[in-house]
């Protein structure tokens, strides 16, 4: 969501030629909501400037939000304000601060890295339980009055 319609294009443009991404926009934050219950993304970007509703209230907004398709998706706010203002919008769920003006490479940048982040965070997640499955299980002992043979099949001689 960004405030000014030609920018939002641009910005659009380049994530979808330069980046391969799939780019929805959208112009209400009703609009972006109805869209993310039924659909998951990757990420998000908002710009500070929207009128009506600050950023920062969408941005906590979502990350309360039970019923999207999902909530792992990242949240990159564009803002004309300087570095000492970023605190507040990192602390309401927002990932990456971008500040203005913004290139569109720029973007392209922190969203390949974002994405990049949470790919490999996927892939370590979905290794674990691999991992785990593979490890050895301990065999339990045959007791043989108090003792318990430790090499192979044989009997305790008495």
């Amino acid at each position: 969501m960004a405030a000014n319609p030609a920018f939002a294009a641009i910005l659009s443009r380049a994530l979808e030629q330069d980046g391969g991404y799939r780019v929805a926009s959208f112009s209400s934050v009703e609009m972006l909501t109805t869209f993310l219950r039924i659909s998951p993304v990757d990420v998000v970007v908002l710009d500070t400037d929207l009128p009506g509703a600050p950023a920062i209230d969408i941005a906590r907004g979502l990350r309360s939000h039970l019923k999207l398709a999902s909530s792992a998706f990242e949240i990159v706010a564009l803002t004309r304000a300087a570095v000492a203002f970023h605190r507040p919008l990192l602390a309401a769920g927002i990932d990456a601060v971008l500040e203005k003006p913004v290139t569109p490479q720029q973007l392209l940048n922190c969203i390949d890295g974002l994405v990049e982040v949470e790919r490999v965070a996927a892939v370590q997640h979905q290794a674990l339980p691999m991992v785990r499955a593979f490890e050895p299980r301990p065999v339990p002992a045959e007791r043989v009055g108090n003792v318990i043979p430790l090499f192979g099949e044989g009997r305790v001689r008495r």
